[in-house]
């Protein structure tokens, strides 16, 4: 439902919209009664037309984020598991199931570590090393980064978190998606190795460096930490609407505390990436340096924190 203008409306008559499975949208400057009803609130009519088209190629999954980013959960742990059980629901529906079937998986045939730890100074660094995908998230790499996490995180030095190659991370592996033969039981696989859970639960001992695509669980886990550092080349993106999904590593979580409901779903339905620039604009990453400085800056970040 596109709503272009609401001022005149009485806020009463508006709150029924709420409990309606629709995706409500405005554009201009609401009050904040009103702004509270509409779940996309963007600057202009242009930019409410282009969200529209967005909605229609993928209409279900787009809703249903809208409705995951209505309310916030008690709590982070939640907030996973309603995003966790919702991903698992959409992989069953027929959005995902056409992208998978134009988009058929192959093999990765890329051994060798996802994950390389090392200490410096007071700092334990976890760098992701799977740079010729990006650092695409597949089940090897969330295991080994799980592992790699639980163990830093289990004493009291603080963790840098950054990846290797020309890319922080691209996403989930989209080779492995839907693989999975049972959504309903990958629910509940997801939610026992879940990463954002470790950086939700731990995210003031973290800090996390962005460079290159940041893509998926590539901002949506970051949006934990204390503190994000982005290189000046870090283009920022939630590309699952394309694939008939909502965010499913935290997202739905971790981005509307940072830059609130109404930009999660914009940056979610943004065809693209928005750049480093703007992520800072928006709170999303804390600040912006050179590529060439990004593991130096947050080093220093860490290690005053020590």
């Amino acid at each position: 439902m596109l709503v272009d203008r609401l001022g005149d409306v009485d806020v009463l008559d508006l709150e029924p919209l709420r409990r309606l499975p629709l995706l409500v949208a405005g554009s201009g400057l609401l009050d904040p009664a009103r702004a509270d009803v509409v779940d996309l609130l963007v600057a202009d009519p242009a930019a409410l037309r282009r969200a529209e088209a967005a909605v229609a190629r993928a209409p279900v999954a787009a809703t249903t984020a809208a409705l995951l980013l209505r309310d916030p959960p008690s709590g982070w742990w939640d907030g996973l598991v309603r995003e966790s059980a919702t991903y698992s629901l959409l992989q069953s529906g027929a959005e995902f199931g056409a992208w998978r079937a134009a988009h058929p998986p192959a093999p990765a045939g890329d051994p060798g570590p996802r994950v390389r730890v090392a200490r410096t100074g007071t700092v334990t660094e976890v760098t992701l090393t799977r740079p010729a995908r990006h650092n695409a998230l597949d089940l090897r790499l969330r295991d080994e980064l799980h592992a790699a996490l639980h163990a830093a995180l289990g004493d009291d030095r603080p963790v840098v978190v950054l990846g290797d190659g020309p890319s922080f991370c691209s996403g989930g592996d989209l080779d492995e998606f839907g693989t999975f033969p049972d959504p309903a039981a990958a629910h509940l696989v997801r939610l026992g190795r879940s990463l954002a859970a470790l950086f939700a639960a731990h995210g003031e001992r973290i800090t996390v460096g962005l460079h290159g695509a940041c893509l998926g669980a590539g901002i949506e886990l970051p949006a934990f930490a204390r503190r994000v550092v982005a290189a000046d080349d870090a283009r920022i993106g939630l590309p699952e609407l394309g694939l008939g999904l909502v965010p499913g590593a935290g997202g739905t979580v971790s981005l509307p505390r940072r830059v609130g409901r109404h930009r999660a779903l914009e940056l979610l339905l943004t065809d693209g990436t928005i750049s480093a620039a703007a992520a800072s604009e928006w709170g999303l990453v804390d600040e912006v340096v050179p590529r060439a400085r990004l593991r130096a800056r947050c080093l220093e970040i860490a290690e005053s924190a020590s």
